[in-house]
Parts: structure tokens; C-alpha cells; sequence
């Protein structure tokens, strides 16, 4: 998409992709993550859905939660009952007040390396993501990893 390259900085290419996102798959909620290699965490660069602000200010370890787990495996992932998932990161749920159903997580990767990652939150509807939806989603979080890579905004 051209269209991202138009994006001035990565907030708004954050933005765009999650809007992307959110059009292609009904979600009540979702976040564009940036990793930062050198604090090995994630931090959130876009955020859309009831409580986009306050969640802005959260940063989640490598390895933890859905996301983190998504990023530091290259691996995406739909889960259908969060909550039930051991890997689910209740902190920001909690601190939030925001019920967390399904996720849906791609990594945006590039030659291995972790740049970030994409992650939707309660499918609308009420039932899973779809296996055609996570393609989706991997190919918005490929698109990005790119971006982040041909305009040198990666955080390394």
C-alpha cells in the first residue's frame, strides 16, 4: 500500500495500518506495537477501541502476554477465551477495567529481527478470528515491518 509510505512518521503509519486493521476485521478494539530491542519491550505506537488512551502508557516485557509471546516467537495467533490462555497478560485488562475476550496477534518481523507487532481485541459478533483473518492481519503486520524497514524506523 502507497498509501503508508505518505505517513510522515511512524504514529501515523501506526494509525493507518490499525485502521486498516479494524475496516478489514470487525474488532471492537486494537494496538500497533514498536519493539524497543533495547529495553526488550513493546510499546504501544497506535491504539484504537474504549480505553486506546489509557493503555497508550503501558509497555509490555518481551516474552509476555499474547503479544509479547507473538513478537518474541514470529508467530501469530488467535485466541478465542484470552482469559483461559496462560500467556494473557492480565495487567493492562485489569489496570484498565477493559474485558478482554479474543486476540488476535501478528508479528511485524523483518529477516528475523522483531520490529513490532499488530494485535486486535474482541471480535465483533462475539465468535473467534478466522484463519482468513490472521492472513489478513499477517499481511498488514508484513506491510509495516517494510515500512519500519525502508524508512529506517526501526527500533534498534
Amino acid at each position: 500500500t502507497n498509501e503508508l509510505y505518505r505517513c510522515k512518521n511512524v504514529t501515523e503509519a501506526s494509525d493507518l495500518i490499525l485502521e486498516l486493521a479494524i475496516k478489514a476485521i470487525p474488532a471492537e478494539a486494537g494496538a500497533v506495537f514498536i519493539a524497543d530491542i533495547n529495553s526488550q519491550e513493546l510499546g504501544f505506537s497506535s491504539a484504537r477501541g474504549p480505553k486506546a488512551e489509557e493503555v497508550l502508557e503501558f509497555k509490555v516485557p518481551m516474552g509476555r502476554g499474547i503479544v509479547g509471546f507473538c513478537a518474541q516467537e514470529g508467530v501469530a495467533l488467535a485466541v478465542s477465551d484470552a482469559h483461559r490462555d496462560p500467556r494473557f497478560y492480565r495487567e493492562i485488562s485489569e489496570k484498565t477495567g477493559y474485558a478482554v475476550e479474543s486476540i488476535m496477534c501478528s508479528p511485524a518481523q523483518d529477516a528475523g529481527r522483531v520490529l513490532g507487532a499488530l494485535e486486535l481485541v474482541n471480535k465483533k459478533g462475539g465468535s473467534s478470528f478466522t484463519e482468513e483473518e490472521i492472513n489478513v492481519l499477517n499481511f498488514l503486520a508484513h506491510e509495516f515491518s517494510q515500512y519500519l524497514v525502508n524508512t529506517g524506523q526501526t527500533g534498534a
